[in-house]
């Protein structure tokens, strides 16, 4: 987990400093933190509700539009099936519209891992857990300058799918 945890750091400074390169101070990527919910499919009776956390850097500079940081998700089956989840996963993502801000359609690659336990609670080192790949569509609606909301599709494993909507505020 710190591996993980020191390889978002890496990136996302990497990001900064790369955008900042020959720009002045006015012009630095933009920081963003958002709650998300969301129903994914994990266990043996999907579905399952999850709630997390993303923290990432987004780059506006040169209008690439692109995005990266670090987002977890913790799921509990519906059915009472005893499986959680604990998903952590690093996420690049790319604003497919060009605008001056960093909104509308955006597709997203996610990898990290995805942690399991059958007692409905989750403690590090998992029981279990495997690696977590990913891909996600969404639209991020700009609430003035500072706030947004993203509703959200995704695919991947070790879950099949799912979706969900995070809301955010822009630092």
């Amino acid at each position: 987990m710190r591996k993980i945890a020191v390889i978002a750091v890496v990136l996302i400074s990497a990001q900064c400093l790369y955008a900042q390169e020959g720009q002045n101070m006015t012009s630095r990527p933009v920081f963003f933190a958002a709650p998300a919910i969301e129903t994914v499919l994990y266990g043996r009776r999907p579905p399952s509700i999850g709630y997390g956390f993303a923290l990432g850097a987004e780059d506006a500079v040169f209008k690439s539009m692109a995005s990266m940081g670090l987002k977890g998700i913790y799921a509990t089956p519906l059915s009472g099936e005893d499986l959680t989840t604990l998903e952590i996963t690093l996420f690049f993502r790319m604003y497919l519209s060009r605008a001056d801000t960093v909104s509308g359609l955006f597709a997203q690659l996610t990898y990290g891992f995805a942690a399991f336990s059958w007692d409905n609670k989750i403690s590090l080192p998992a029981e279990s857990g495997m690696i977590s790949l990913g891909i996600t569509a969404g639209w991020r609606v700009p609430l003035g300058s500072r706030f947004f909301i993203e509703p959200y599709i995704r695919a991947g494993y070790p879950y099949y799918g799912g979706f969900g909507l995070s809301t955010g505020v822009r630092f």
